[in-house]
């Protein structure tokens, strides 16, 4: 029996409705598929319902979306995969927390939590085509991840930053996912994961990246 077609999801879009992008819901849901992308999680920053409205929208696409968000911490950017408007809303978390805890919760909601681009590229001069590389040693201290962004689509032309994280996740036991962060129709799919299963709720999208069977491709 012929083995199920790889699945492609880019798990790090913001649309408009994040309040600093100009990427309208149907721009992006059309980028994706152009791209032959399979699915996009967006992740509006520290709101789960701002971005409801993709709920609807999507219905008249043959794209699988879905929602997620992305909180600012005490240990940077985290992205919270699984979790659904009413556990979210009933804990009533938005802006900055402190990151072991955002951890927890989500773990006890049945979520996963991501750190999302987990480093700082240190600008050189000349060498700007290969820049320094430093990762954030904040997560080195956190329990309760299964995954870190290795591959983000704002770095996709430095491969250099994908191996260094990649590297560093390995070094921590985490699996490795790629998302564009993209902020405009055109950087949809830059950079994206794959599963080796089709995937069709956000429980499915959590347990899958909980279960460390996939990779980030940069295209």
């Amino acid at each position: 029996m012929a083995r199920a077609r790889d699945f492609t999801i880019d798990l790090h879009v913001h649309s408009v409705f994040s309040g600093e992008s100009l990427a309208e819901p149907k721009d992006i849901i059309e980028a994706a598929l152009q791209k032959g992308l399979d699915a996009i999680c967006i992740t509006e920053h520290d709101s789960l319902s701002v971005s409801l409205p993709f709920d609807e929208i999507s219905k008249r696409y043959p794209l699988k979306v879905f929602r997620g968000v992305e909180i600012s911490t005490d240990a940077g950017h985290m992205l919270v995969y699984g979790v659904t408007d009413a556990d979210w809303n009933d804990w009533g978390k938005s802006g900055s927390v402190h990151a072991q805890e955002l951890i927890s919760k989500v773990r006890s909601l049945g979520g996963v939590v991501v750190p999302a681009h987990p480093y700082v590229m240190e600008s050189c001069g000349l060498c700007d085509a290969n820049p320094r590389v430093h990762v954030d040693e904040r997560i080195r201290g956190l329990s309760g991840l299964k995954a870190l962004e290795i591959c983000n689509g704002k770095t996709a032309k430095y491969p250099l930053v994908c191996g260094v994280l990649s590297q560093y996740a390995r070094s921590l036991g985490l699996a490795g996912t790629g998302g564009s962060d993209a902020h405009i129709p055109e950087n949809v799919g830059s950079s994206y994961t794959v599963f080796k299963t089709p995937i069709h709720t956000v429980q499915a999208l959590a347990a899958a990246i909980q279960s460390g069977h996939f990779y980030p491709r940069v295209s």
